[in-house]
Formats: C-alpha cells, structure tokens, sequence
C-alpha cells in the first residue's frame, strides 16, 4: 500500500513541476524513473514492482500522446545496473509485460468512463 501511496505522490510531484514550472513531461519522466527505481532497490519490493509500475506509467503515457514522457519511462536504469546485458534483462521481461496489460487495462478503463 506504500508503494501505491508513494507512486501516486511522485505522480502528482511531477504534475506540479510540469503545470507550475513548465518543464516537459519528458525532463521530468527521467527523473520520475529514476526516484521510483532507487525507491524499488532500496525500500520497496525490488525489480519487478519497478518493471510493473515503469510498464504501466509507459502505456499510459504512449496512449495519452506524451512521447517524451514514454522515451523517459523505459527501464533504462535497470539496465544500467544490469550493464546493458540483455541476457539477464530477459528474466525481468515478465514483469514488464505485466505492467503494460496493466497500463492498458487502466487506459482502457479511463476510455471508457471519458466523455467526448
């Protein structure tokens, strides 16, 4: 439940730095990605809660037109702690494409509920 509280805190962070100071969704995706890895090494549940959250904020991001902000969410620091071996990232691709049906189940949801 932390997790959900600390993300959906780091959302809004973000939030406040794109709508007050105006900084592009994509400087402050970097940035988003970074505190929630280091967050998910050190205090969280580790990797693969990262990869689920990284998977869904991409989809979500992809589906709402924020390219930028998609480029900046790719699980790039957890290849460069794994030193760009994709052969070990492999054991993580799971978690990722479980974040990204979540990220899609949401976008579909929020769709739904979405009035034109």
């Amino acid at each position: 439940m932390l997790d959900v509280v600390l993300g959906l805190g780091l959302v809004g962070l973000a939030w406040q730095a794109v709508r007050r100071w105006g900084w592009p969704w994509g400087a402050v995706g970097v940035w988003l990605n970074l505190l929630w890895f280091i967050y998910q090494n050190e205090l969280g549940q580790g990797g693969l809660f990262y990869l689920r959250g990284v998977g869904l904020a991409f989809l979500l991001a992809v589906g709402f037109r924020q390219y930028g902000l998609a480029w900046a969410l790719l699980p790039w620091p957890l290849w460069l702690s794994l030193r760009f071996d994709l052969q070990m990232f492999g054991a993580y691709l799971p978690a990722w494409g479980e974040g990204l049906v979540w990220g899609a189940g949401v976008y579909l949801l929020v769709g739904l509920f979405k009035r034109p």
